[in-house]
Formats: C-alpha cells, structure tokens, sequence
C-alpha cells in the first residue's frame, strides 16, 4: 500500500508546488500592471486563497477591518485570521470585512517586495494595532490569548543583512508581536541548487535564564526554511488553536459578545404601533 509521509529536514513536496504557484501569479501581476494599489491587492489575493483552501473550518482568511466593543475602527488589514464560529458584521462586493475584535487571532501584512523601510512602517502598525486589542482583556500583550501580528514577504528588495537590521533597530518586542516570514530570500543570499525562505522573530527570554537579549530582554533571530509557507501555514494554525484554547469562549459567550457590537433590533413591537387604534 502506498504511504505518504514527510520526512522533517526535507522541503515538503505539496506545499513547495504551493508556493510555486503563488509566486507565479504574484510575479504575473508585478509585471502586468504598474499600479501599486492592484499589485497589492494581487499579493493578498493568493495568500488568502491558499490560507481558505487549507485553514480548517474553526478558522477563517479575510481582508478588512476590525471593530472594537466601544465602536473604534482598525486601519485596513490585509488579511485576518477570525475564529469563524463569530457572524462578520459585514462584507463588502470585494470580500472585504468588517469583523469584531473579539473574533481576530491574528492579523497578517502581505508585502510583494519587503524592503527596510517597510519594516519600521510594520512595527508601528503592530503597536496601534496591539493598542486597540487591548481595550479587551488579554488580547494586547504576549500571552497566548492575544492577538498576533505577522508580515508575509514574498521576497525582498534588499540583502538580508540589511533586513534583519532594519527589523531588530525598529523592534518594539515589548510593546507588539511581530514576526516576519520571507518566501523566497534575495538571489545573493540563496544556497546553490536550492531557493529558501525563513523568518524573522523575537524570542522571549525565559524565567531562568540569566541573560536577557539586547532588545528590550528579547533575543531576535532569522531561521531559514526549504519551505517556509508550510512553516507558516503550520504555526498559523498551531497557534491560531492555542489562543482559542486559551480564551476558551463557550457559544454562550459569543452570543453575548455578538450584542457588544451592534443593537440589531431597530425598533421595539410597541413602538411600531404606539397610538395605533386599529
């Protein structure tokens, strides 16, 4: 009987033809159009096919906004990961969303050609972003109940070098989560007969540990991957159920947050037919 089973250390096969694909129709649309605003749409559109392809059910891909219990508007995010089990408050034509904050896990920035000035923009969009989370118990810090912040690269204008510089001298790690997934690293910087990819990342330090890293305590590190789209798809959705888990909201408590947002009801019975003797 034929089996299939990936060997760990090696590139795995279905997801590098994925990322084949993806890097083909974001190139296609880099060189059909100079207009930036459709160059952009085209990068978040693939992503969020593969991510809706490939998410389970309990998850959900979309563009838009989020909106806070008191009414406040994020800025618009590429792509956001809801727990699907929350109705969207609405959608646009496009697929655009506006979702409630109580429902995000994580929001992702999707960047065709990642460049160092990008970086420092991302980190500020991760610290106001963290800063309406916050305005609900839990979701604006480290812990594992919190929103997480992601930018997805499909490659850089830059060396690596002068990437990872760029994201350690912005680093906020104190203030916002920010991890940065590279799908394909600059040409000087790739290995012969192979391409990779990898990730930025901030790592806490542990309790025990007697050193702390040289940024705010954090020790920040770029990992490389044969394909790092599975390595970004498989802690998407580990994580994505570690913070469910941790929030642990039952349907009771969703349907009372579904009233936070919006009084859906218009207008009482007795309203509608107040001085009405018929």
């Amino acid at each position: 009987m034929k089996s299939y089973k990936h060997k760990h250390g090696s590139p795995n096969p279905i997801i590098q033809q994925e990322e084949k694909a993806i890097l083909l129709s974001v190139d296609r649309a880099l060189n059909s159009s100079p207009n930036s605003q459709t160059i952009g749409r085209n990068g978040e559109l693939p992503l969020l096919t593969f991510l809706n392809r490939y998410l389970p059910p309990t998850l959900k891909a979309a563009s838009g906004h989020f909106v806070t219990p008191h009414g406040e508007l994020s800025p618009q995010i590429d792509i956001m990961i809801v727990d699907s089990r929350y109705p969207l408050l609405s959608e646009n034509s496009d697929g655009s969303v506006l979702a409630m904050l109580h429902s995000i896990i994580c929001v992702i920035e999707v960047k065709t050609n990642l460049s160092s000035k990008d970086i420092k923009k991302s980190w500020d969009d991760s610290v106001k972003i963290m800063k309406l989370a916050s305005s609900i118990d839990g979701y604006g810090g480290h812990e594992w109940g919190s929103i997480s912040s992601k930018v997805f690269a499909y490659r850089c204008s830059q060396r690596l070098d002068t990437i990872e510089e760029a994201y350690i001298s912005a680093g906020k790690p104190l203030k916002a989560s920010l991890d940065i997934s590279i799908l394909r690293f600059p040409e000087k910087d790739q290995p012969e007969k192979v391409e990779i990819g990898g990730e930025l990342h901030f790592e806490p330090p542990f309790e025990d540990e007697k050193e702390v890293g040289p940024v705010d305590g954090f020790w920040p590190g770029l990992g490389a991957s044969y394909t790092p789209l599975s390595d970004f798809y498989y802690h998407l959705v580990q994580n994505s159920y570690y913070t469910l888990g941790t929030r642990d909201f039952s349907l009771t408590d969703i349907g009372e947050h579904f009233m936070l947002y919006m009084s859906w009801a218009t207008a009482s019975w007795k309203e509608l037919y107040k001085g009405n003797d018929g």
